[in-house]
């Protein structure tokens, strides 16, 4: 899925170095290979992307390291009706340029967000935002166009607050290369394919953050990462590579973090005609793939076995549900049941990123007749194929920035999705009626019976959940985010000012 690819001092040349880096407590990050495309957090939705402008900018609230939601520009919230929730706002902030943070900076925001002229490639997930009311000048209400139950997971996954002033002065793309947020870090400089560099900002709300003295985003390739991490010209990388992390911990001065993500791999199906019609076919496909394996030889064992797309820590997971058991007989068994003894050709789209997984994937179906016939995609080229073609299997990995089970499974069933493959009106309407409970009982119960619906129905192929992989230098104090998407700001260096 696009999840489209998620920078007033200059540093003097002697900071980029690893040694005087240290000194100064500027912390270096490599959390992507490449350059973000652009620095305007309204027009974005990728992953890495996102990472980076969420140091320099901030929501109404954020997921703490658990993806549990948390204050952040707002302190506090309350609903008054079901299509209204007042925030009040903090108070005595300001954007790194001067301007005062207040209601008009929510207001615009949010406006901003949903005028398609913007041209935000999520739009579909925060659809439910109608408008903001200005109360006072730390008072708002957001109200929405039907009763939202996961307003607040909108919120801290998607919508960064801008300057309403700056933007008006500066013009509509005076943030894609000067971004002016109210976060921890301040945009220094941008050296395009080498890295980003962000200051501390000492106005910063939250007394006594961030802990380091700047943070610098590298652009390295995979292949340099852990060279990098050995000759201390970064501190954390956020992918290191599974058959790098012994090197690591042999060097005596780093250490590998490994923690679950809110992070899948799967393979939607095309439930709307055959042979995927038939639900005995869908149940075949995951009984004839050895997640085990898969796990083993894609990850280097750096995954957990998951029964539907869901994942433990996200609401809606539903704990009872276990994953299909390898068992090629059973699959054939339903393959011959159904009317398919001889086998098939599934016509698969394929994100590069899943390409060693559908390679292994596809071996394991050949053993009981189903060949796949994949074709590689990239990011940027999904939604055009999905739109122009008809296909038969998607296979592609999707974090979850919303820390709710609804995400994920939306991405690939919902029916307003650009990344489905195929309609379905009763999974539609369970995902509705869920989204719009109120309760967070019956909601939290709704949302693991459409689990179980996506489970029973077998509507996808369930592959794994991701476990990340973190190299870090010894004196570096960093926790991982469940999400993938850490915030820096707590992160320091031990014995370093």
């Amino acid at each position: 899925m696009t999840l489209l690819a998620l920078l007033p001092l200059l540093l003097s040349p002697a900071a980029a170095s690893p040694a005087a880096a240290s000194t100064r407590n500027v912390l270096a990050v490599c959390d992507d290979v490449q350059d973000p495309l652009t620095l305007d957090p309204h027009k974005q939705f990728a992953e890495k992307n996102h990472t980076l402008l969420q140091q320099i900018f901030e929501g109404l609230v954020r997921f703490d390291p658990q993806g549990r939601i948390e204050p952040a520009l707002a302190i506090s919230w309350e609903r008054r009706d079901p299509l209204r929730m007042r925030f009040h706002l903090r108070r005595d902030v300001r954007f790194h340029d001067g301007e005062p943070f207040d209601a008009e900076s929510v207001r615009f925001t949010v406006a901003r967000y949903l005028d398609p002229k913007t041209g935000f490639p999520a739009l579909g997930f925060i659809s439910s935002l109608d408008k903001v009311e200005i109360v006072d000048d730390h008072t708002v209400d957001i109200v929405t166009k039907f009763p939202d139950g996961l307003l607040l997971n909108r919120l801290a996954g998607f919508v960064l607050v801008v300057p309403a002033r700056y933007m008006k002065e500066k013009g509509e793309t005076s943030l894609e290369l000067t971004p002016v947020g109210t976060g921890p870090f301040r945009f220094e400089r941008w050296d395009r394919g080498r890295s980003l560099t962000l200051s501390r900002n000492e106005a910063y709300w939250n007394r006594g953050y961030p802990k380091a003295g700047g943070l610098v985003f590298k652009f390295i390739p995979t292949s340099g990462q852990l060279k990098a991490l050995l000759a201390g010209e970064i501190d954390i990388a956020t992918e290191l590579a599974g058959t790098q992390t012994t090197e690591a911990m042999r060097s005596g001065f780093l250490k590998v973090i490994k923690t679950p993500s809110f992070y899948t791999v799967t393979g939607s199906l095309n439930s709307s005609r055959a042979p995927l019609s038939d639900k005995r076919v869908r149940q075949a496909l995951n009984y004839a793939v050895n997640t085990e394996e898969l796990i083993r030889y894609d990850l280097l064992g750096n995954g957990r076995e998951i029964a539907t797309v869901t994942m433990a820590g996200e609401e809606g997971h539903n704990p009872r549900l276990k994953p299909y058991p390898y068992d090629p007989r059973k699959a054939k068994s339903l393959l011959k049941e159904a009317g398919y003894e001889a086998g098939f050709t599934l016509k698969a789209l394929v994100k590069v990123q899943g390409e060693r997984a559908a390679k292994i994937v596809g071996g394991q179906l050949a053993k009981i007749g189903v060949v796949l016939d994949a074709h590689l995609i990239t990011d940027a080229e999904v939604v055009r194929a999905l739109t122009n073609d008809k296909w038969d299997v998607f296979i592609a990995g999707c974090p979850d920035p919303m820390a709710h089970s609804y995400f994920i499974q939306s991405v690939y069933l919902y029916g307003r999705s650009p990344y489905r493959v195929a309609d379905n009106p009763a999974y539609d309407a369970l995902l509705e009626r869920m989204v719009a409970t109120l309760d967070d009982g019956k909601r939290r119960e709704l949302a693991e019976d459409l689990d179980r619906y996506m489970y029973d129905e077998a509507l996808l192929i369930f592959l794994y959940q991701r476990i990340k992989t973190y190299g870090v230098g010894k004196g570096v104090d960093f926790v991982p985010a469940i999400t993938g998407m850490p915030y820096f700001f707590g992160v320091g260096k031990a014995g370093v000012p």
